[in-house]
């Protein structure tokens, strides 16, 4: 295993921290999806899912710190994506809305930093 550029610490390190503010919030979700009756169904489905994103974005944290090759893919997917995502928010948003296209930005570095390290995984 060769040693971890800084890049991958961070990315790593933004990943834990999303992480764990999604399994709080699909456990939240959860908690408050069991007490509210009426639109407990969509609570506990919103907060199963975000819990399971929160487990595949750990999961993704350990991968990314112990360099391994499928983290490597799995984060360059993941963000291909986001980038994806965003063009497509841009695109749609008549260009009048800068938002899609300001949250693509940090996974566009992100993807083309991923190249520039392939070699470490």
């Amino acid at each position: 295993m060769a040693e971890r550029p800084l890049g991958i610490t961070i990315i790593a390190i933004l990943q834990l921290i999303g992480a764990i503010i999604m399994l709080a919030a699909g456990a939240l979700g959860i908690l408050a999806g069991l007490a509210i009756p009426i639109f407990g169904i969509i609570l506990l489905a919103i907060g199963a899912v975000t819990l399971i994103l929160g487990i595949f974005g750990f999961i993704l944290f350990i991968g990314l710190w112990g360099m391994k090759g499928w983290a490597w893919w799995l984060a360059l997917i993941i963000n291909l994506v986001s980038v994806i995502l965003g063009i497509y928010g841009f695109y749609n948003s008549g260009f009048l809305d800068y938002t899609p296209l300001m949250s693509m930005i940090l996974p566009l570095i992100i993807v083309i930093y991923l190249f520039f390290v392939k070699k470490h995984f």
